[in-house]
């Protein structure tokens, strides 16, 4: 890649702690620039654990968004790099979702500004399909910028090799720790002990035309609805709705909280539904336009080579 991930112009030389501060102000404006940089440095965090501290040069974050680029098929870039190349593939998946920057700053921007109806000194958040973590970053700043002492956040990953990593991770952050469990069983959410969640992030959708049983939406949607109301009754949620429908034209439904995320009657059946968009700050979003504000952001060749969260 010839030009550098974002633009020299709206780099900040800070570490990634730094730009968790500003942000976690609730003066601060949470721009496309300043959660730009978080991404990319959590990134960098993510794949060398400890950089979170580090102020990072541009070209070095570039250059890891590069080998990442050319993980699969490799490149001059990956020259006796083995073992880095190892963990990108290893953490892939994962990894893809955050890279996708416009969007993945589009959601953190809209956890991060939700007001929870929740009170009390301590805030606890829980993040199903955790990933890399980056929603869980989102949900410490939500909970910095509403003014709470503090913030316990528990992540439910499927991939045990991914869940491990992420541990250690947000573990040397301090932000928090991952379980690998089952988030369809309600026995998976022990962990809660009487506690009542003021943010649930579950970003297990599947992408526009698939249909709604291809991941686990809606069944663990159910399983926090009905089976841990105690816990989730005043819960903000990441999505807050969904729209879905039998096609772009037919039947298409709005499904929230207050239904549990399922359909008020059985005429049709909702597996079989597929996803068409999302509510962020207060608008249904279609899909594919998540993260259209903030592509202006990083140049537009990297745009077609980091991989779409949809």
């Amino acid at each position: 890649m010839e030009e550098t991930v974002l633009a020299e112009k709206i780099y900040r030389r800070t570490s990634l702690v730094e730009d968790l501060a500003e942000a976690g102000n609730p003066a601060v404006e949470l721009d496309g620039p300043l959660l730009m940089n978080l991404m990319v440095k959590f990134f960098h965090a993510y794949v060398y654990p400890g950089s979170h501290e580090k102020v990072l040069e541009l070209k070095d974050v570039s250059l890891l968004f590069d080998r990442f680029v050319h993980r699969r098929l490799g490149s001059d870039v990956l020259e006796n790099c083995l073992e880095l190349r190892k963990q990108l593939l290893s953490y892939g998946f994962a990894l893809c979702m955050l890279a996708d920057l416009p969007k993945s700053v589009h959601i953190f921007k809209d956890i991060a500004e939700a007001r929870p109806q929740l009170g009390g000194d301590h805030f606890t958040g829980l993040d199903i399909g955790t990933g890399t973590g980056i929603l869980m970053l989102a949900m410490d700043v939500q909970a910095r910028r509403n003014g709470f002492a503090g913030a316990s956040l528990v992540g439910i990953e499927r991939n045990q090799i991914v869940a491990e990593r992420t541990n250690e991770v947000l573990g040397t952050m301090g932000l928090g720790n991952v379980l690998v469990a089952d988030a369809k069983k309600v026995d998976s959410y022990g962990f809660l002990e009487g506690r009542k969640l003021h943010y649930i992030c579950n970003e297990t959708l599947p992408s526009a035309g698939r249909s709604l049983w291809k991941e686990d939406f809606i069944f663990i949607s159910r399983t926090l609805c009905e089976g841990l109301t105690e816990h989730t009754a005043e819960a903000g949620f990441f999505p807050s709705s969904v729209l879905v429908g039998r096609s772009p034209e037919e039947m298409l439904t709005v499904l929230d909280s207050s239904t549990g995320f399922q359909l008020k009657n059985d005429e049709y059946p909702l597996r079989l539904m597929k996803p068409y968009g999302i509510s962020l700050s207060g608008e249904m979003t279609v899909l594919a336009d998540v993260g259209k504000d903030y592509e202006e952001f990083i140049p537009s060749s990297w745009r077609g080579v980091l991989t779409r969260r949809w």
